[in-house]
């Protein structure tokens, strides 16, 4: 279900506050509404929520945070999937965090009242982890690296694109929020031909995919289980779109009441 069959209740507090949502994917991005969303494309969804596909990587969802801020949104929010960096989160498990640990090891924070009224919606719904995301650089492929990283740093999960949004928020002045899902657990190993047949809008090259295959078929088993893993946490998303809202609670960053 989408944000268009939602209680009017749930709308009003849009008025106070006009949320725009970054994700990397299309993929992603059809948790929050049946409607295809074109690369580059801003989408407004019903009761005003915008959302903008932005691709995989910091400077490409640093660019869309900033064109929401600039077609008037006072909320950002960053969601979407996630790499899971300890061996208790399954794909498809839901992660919250009050902290994004950005590349350089600044340390940004989600909107407390945000954060606590989306938790308090989804508790006894929903499973979710508060702990820290931390940014990726680029994709991590082995489970030695992810492993490696949360020992460095602590964080629970990482991705790309939330740190920069963090960022692009604070310095506007604006409230933040991360909503992720685990799409690779930390024992998956991703197969580095799987990074050559899939752009950075998580767009399929399917004659390339076929190339990579007929030079790696061990791959394909690998790649199974991981469009298996992908669907886990898309569905996840969409449950806590369904459960959340059509704003998402980010009327919890103006203390109103539910």
């Amino acid at each position: 279900m989408g944000f268009g069959a939602l209680s009017k209740s749930a709308e009003q507090p849009l008025s106070l506050t006009f949320l725009g949502i970054v994700t990397a994917l299309n993929a992603e991005a059809k948790s929050l509404t049946k409607r295809r969303i074109g690369i580059g494309e801003l989408v407004q969804l019903p009761g005003g929520v915008l959302v903008q596909v932005s691709g995989v990587g910091a400077r490409s969802a640093c660019l869309a945070a900033r064109t929401l801020l600039g077609k008037g949104a006072d909320a950002l929010l960053i969601w979407g999937t996630a790499g899971g960096l300890i061996s208790n989160l399954s794909p498809g498990s839901l992660v919250l965090p009050k902290t994004i640990i950005g590349a350089d090891r600044s340390v940004y924070h989600t909107d407390a009242a945000w954060h606590r009224r989306l938790c308090s919606r989804l508790t006894g719904q929903i499973g979710f982890h508060e702990e820290p995301v931390v940014e990726g650089t680029v994709i991590l492929t082995r489970s030695i690296e992810k492993a490696t990283l949360f020992r460095q740093t602590g964080a629970i999960a990482v991705d790309m694109e939330s740190a920069a949004v963090a960022a692009v928020a604070k310095g506007a002045g604006v409230p933040f929020m991360a909503i992720r899902a685990i799409a690779d657990s930390v024992e998956i190993a991703i197969p580095q031909s799987a990074l050559s047949f899939i752009d950075e809008f998580g767009r399929l090259n399917v004659s390339m995919l076929l190339k990579e295959l007929a030079k790696h078929p061990k791959d394909f088993f690998t790649l199974v289980r991981l469009g298996r893993s992908f669907h886990a946490a898309e569905t996840t998303l969409a449950r806590v779109a369904r459960l959340a809202g059509s704003n998402l609670l980010v009327s919890a960053a103006n203390g109103e009441q539910a």
